[in-house]
Order: structure tokens, then C-alpha cells, then sequence
């Protein structure tokens, strides 16, 4: 009987050590799958986190600038008419054009109206793609010009009035009077680069012999009637390039719907039409006087006013602006 009676007793002291030990082993055992999920859970996240930004790092130095608008004119030919000279010509190494003088007329009045026509053409195809009643931020390039002269920032406004472009708007952003665009193109990307918030901007340029005499040394001979070859072929073209991320983060949520009327001083678009003309003209006699005290010879001021002068009077149309359409818009110096 006493030795029958022990086995149960071993069964549950034997129990009684082994249990806590597997106990003891299961916790540890479980501490570590958990430890080890954590860590390769982290690990996964790093790993996803890592590849996010890369991807966005790889589109901020990737990013491109969509051409939405283009306007070219040379000679007299313009768009696509000179794509078809091109590639019927088939010589990267000649001109498109007649070396003989006696192709060419004899009139300077009709070479002048030529030109006049290209202005029309670069703005029109270019900027007429363009967000109406927003100012445009304008790059303008134009041949070297004597110090008495206004420079190729006056021929923005030149160009709205060519191309018609009745309710578009423009600041000048950058002009410089040179036979080298590449500066010029370089400062375009380094612009939207700087300000993340530019939706679009505009770069124009002007050239030609007719263009050049407009700009000579006063005195000097110009040029004259009569059968010639020209040496800078009149030429002039608008690039209209864009950010449609940006267009869809900063303007599309915030989109109204207000009935077109720039003269209804009730509408934030009345203020806006308003101001900015009125600004415009302030512009004119600002720069003038800014001129006058800094050179003897004082050029007249630009025919539109700078990017610059504009922003710095954005706080007081920003008073007076109170539907901001839909959802909360912040204003910024661009938007």
C-alpha cells in the first residue's frame, strides 16, 4: 500500500518542477518571436520609408516643366510652316532660306510689319495658352541695347497688345539684353526651383536686323531700302512652361465658379482686374523717379511692372479679398 501510494506523489513532483521550467521556456521562447517580429517589422518600415524618399528625391531632381504653349516666328514663316521647310530642306548644315538678295524685298516698311507679325505670333501661341487673369511671371531676352533704351522688358507688353491677349496678365520676372539665351533658360529652371509655389511662367525672345536697328548707337547709318540677305533673320518666340503638381495642389482644389466680369469692383476678380492695373500705372512713376535719382540719363520706365513691386502691394488687395472658394486658401506672393 505504501509503495502503490508514492507514484502519485512522484507524478505531481515531477510535474511541479517540469511545469515551471516550461513555463519559464515558453515565456522566453515567445519573448523572442515577439522581439523578432518587432524588429522585422521596424526593419520593413525603415526599408519603406527609405524607398519613399528616394522615390521623392528622385522627383524633385527629376521634376519636368511642361511645355503647354509654344509661338515661333521666323522671316516670314511661323509654327509649323518652318518644321516643313526643315524637313524638306533635309541639311543640318544649310539655311532654309534663299541665299540671293533679289529674294528678298526691297522695303523696310514691309520687313518692319514682318517682324510685327512674328511679335504677334510668339505671344499669341504661347502665352494665349496662359491662365486668364493671373500675372504671368515673363523671362524676356532681346538683342544689346544702348543705355537710353528701355531693354527687353518693354517688349512684354508690346507682345499682350500684338497677340490681342485682352484679359491675360504679365510681371516682368527677368529681362536681359543679350545675343545668349542660355543664361536666361537657366535662370527659368533655377526660378521654379526657388519658389515651389509658381504654377507657370512665360519666356519670350526677340531678334533680327529689324530688331537691331531699333537699338543701335544713336547716329550711326540704319537700315535701308533695298534687295538683301539678312544677317539675323527677324525671330521671335514664347515658351509657355508649367508645374501641373503644382496646379493641382495649390489652385484646383480652390477653384471658383463667378461669372467672367472684370469690371463688377464686387467680384474678388473686379479687385483684382482693378488693382492691378491701378498698381501698374504707380509702377510707371515709381521707377522713373527710383531712375532719375540714380542716373543722369534716366531710360523710360518698363511698359509692365516687376514681379518684385507687384508682391510687395499684395497686402492691401489681400485686405480686400474675402472669398477665398473652396475649402481655406492661403494666399501666397504667387497664388
Amino acid at each position: 500500500m505504501e509503495l502503490r501510494d508514492i507514484n502519485p506523489v512522484l507524478r505531481w513532483g515531477i510535474a511541479a518542477i517540469l511545469g515551471p521550467l516550461l513555463l519559464i521556456f515558453s515565456a522566453h521562447w515567445w519573448g523572442k518571436a515577439v522581439a523578432s517580429e518587432k524588429a522585422g517589422l521596424a526593419a520593413y518600415k525603415a526599408n519603406v520609408m527609405a524607398r519613399i524618399t528616394e522615390q521623392q528625391a528622385t522627383q524633385a531632381r527629376t521634376y519636368a516643366l511642361e511645355i503647354r504653349g509654344v509661338g515661333l516666328g521666323i522671316y516670314q514663316d511661323h509654327q509649323s510652316e518652318i518644321w516643313q521647310f526643315i524637313k524638306k530642306k533635309n541639311n543640318n548644315f544649310a539655311s532654309i532660306y534663299s541665299r540671293d538678295p533679289k529674294d528678298y524685298t526691297d522695303s523696310l516698311d514691309s520687313r518692319e510689319i514682318s517682324r510685327d507679325i512674328k511679335i504677334r505670333v510668339a505671344f499669341k501661341h504661347s502665352a494665349g495658352a496662359s491662365v486668364a487673369y493671373w500675372p504671368i511671371p515673363v523671362f524676356s531676352i532681346a538683342p544689346p541695347k544702348q543705355p537710353s533704351d528701355t531693354g527687353a522688358a518693354d517688349n512684354i507688353l508690346n507682345g499682350r497688345n500684338a497677340a490681342t491677349l485682352g484679359v491675360t496678365l504679365f510681371l516682368w520676372q527677368d529681362a536681359e539684353n543679350t545675343t545668349h539665351a542660355q543664361g536666361r533658360i537657366e535662370r527659368l529652371f533655377q526660378f521654379f526651383d526657388d519658389n515651389p509655389k509658381v504654377p507657370q511662367a512665360l519666356i519670350v525672345s526677340e531678334d533680327g536686323d529689324v530688331t537691331r536697328n531699333g537699338l543701335r548707337v544713336p547716329g550711326t547709318p540704319g537700315l535701308q531700302n533695298g534687295h538683301v540677305v539678312p544677317t539675323v533673320y527677324e525671330s521671335m518666340t514664347g515658351l509657355l512652361v508649367t508645374r501641373s503638381d503644382r496646379v493641382d495642389r495649390y489652385l484646383r482644389p480652390y477653384a471658383t465658379h463667378e461669372p467672367e466680369d472684370n469690371q463688377n469692383k464686387n467680384t474678388d476678380l473686379g479687385k483684382l482686374w482693378a488693382f492691378y492695373w491701378d498698381r501698374d500705372r504707380a509702377f510707371m512713376d515709381w521707377y522713373e523717379t527710383a531712375a532719375r535719382a540714380n542716373a543722369s540719363e534716366a531710360p523710360y520706365a518698363p511698359t509692365t511692372m516687376s514681379t518684385a513691386y507687384w508682391q510687395s502691394q499684395l497686402p492691401s488687395l489681400w485686405n480686400t479679398v474675402s472669398d477665398r472658394g473652396t475649402g481655406y486658401f492661403e494666399p501666397s506672393p504667387w497664388l
